[in-house]
């Protein structure tokens, strides 16, 4: 069990003072979000989330203390040369994680010493009881999951603007990287004959929209989207069959039933721009065929400046007009 009082010393180096942190309640909503955003945080959303009315300095301070008693990390120096680093970020150390476990309501024991093999074992024990511990963002990926990060803001941001709209659930990229459903799927090559493939999918998150008003007319009230942020710049040929046709027959498949319990939902792809969305739509409706209604298209540029549901931003593969999310 975690004390409320921790002994740290201080980030200068010239004055080593030894200070106390009390935990505070806003330190452990902090700890929550970083968790519940598949383990990372930039600072920029931190900002937003727990200090948006006032200046930078008492949130640096309060990352700090945070920092030196080992509840989170951020990049030491020599990440900071050698990783692509697109804005600063945070993410769980060992005492947050055990935070985490704790209000789930497992007692673990910490580690006896902080070294690799102490906390690689306790990564395993945290695993093991599907408490997900991410020690090191995915470097290569970071920016896209900023990306995924930005999304999932916009859509809280927009749900907020509507009264008869809530956001039920929200299921980060690294429950389904954990444990991944395949699935069994048919498509057509160049030369027209069918080809059976198997395919993982792990979308960039899955989220669920409840309609307060359609749930009091006794009407169906959710909606179920996954998300795939393709934020590359360069031609992608096989989107078609990796992404769009293992997409839509996932929606269809037994596991996504009993993962989600039921098999609806739509795919949303947000992409970098017009040109690319097109190419993506074309692949889409070549290799789904009818299925291509379960993909809805944008720009990232789109979501970044409108509200997600009740702006008509999202194209529908063979159309050109744009459409609402939810619609009445």
């Amino acid at each position: 069990m975690l004390k409320n009082k921790t002994v740290i010393y201080s980030s200068n180096k010239q004055a080593e003072k030894q200070t106390v942190m009390r935990f505070q309640e806003r330190d452990g909503a902090l700890l929550q979000a970083i968790y519940d955003n598949d383990g990372f945080l930039t600072r920029r959303h931190i900002s937003s989330l727990f200090w948006n009315d006032k200046t930078i300095r008492p949130m640096e301070r309060r990352l700090s203390k945070l920092r030196h008693s080992e509840y989170i990390h951020w990049p030491s120096e020599v990440q900071r040369k050698t990783k692509p680093i697109p804005e600063p970020i945070c993410w769980l150390g060992w005492k947050g994680i055990l935070y985490i476990a704790g209000k789930s309501g497992f007692e673990i024991e910490p580690p006896t010493r902080v070294n690799e093999n102490q906390l690689r074992s306790l990564q395993e024990r945290l695993r093991k009881i599907g408490i997900r511990w991410t020690r090191e963002p995915r470097w290569q990926q970071l920016e896209h999951d900023i990306e995924v990060t930005d999304f999932r803001y916009a859509v809280e941001r927009s749900v907020c603007e509507i009264s008869d709209l809530t956001l039920e659930d929200w299921i980060p990229e690294g429950a389904f990287r954990s444990n991944m459903d395949k699935v069994d799927f048919r498509t057509v090559n160049r030369e027209g004959k069918t080809q059976k493939r198997c395919k993982g999918v792990c979308p960039d998150g899955y989220f669920v929209i409840v309609d307060e008003k359609r749930k009091a007319q006794g009407k169906p009230y959710r909606a179920r989207f996954l998300l795939e942020l393709d934020m590359a710049t360069h031609d992608n040929p096989s989107f078609g069959v990796e992404k769009a046709a293992a997409g839509a027959a996932y929606i269809h498949h037994p596991s996504y039933k009993a993962r989600f319990g039921s098999n609806s939902g739509r795919w949303l792809i947000v992409t970098t721009g017009e040109v690319r969305m097109k190419n993506l739509m074309r692949q889409t409706l070549q290799n789904t065929k009818a299925d291509s209604n379960l993909f809805l298209f944008t720009t990232f540029d789109r979501v970044m400046q409108h509200n997600l549901f009740n702006t008509p931003i999202w194209i529908k593969c063979g159309e050109t007009e744009g459409s609402y999310l939810i619609s009445e």
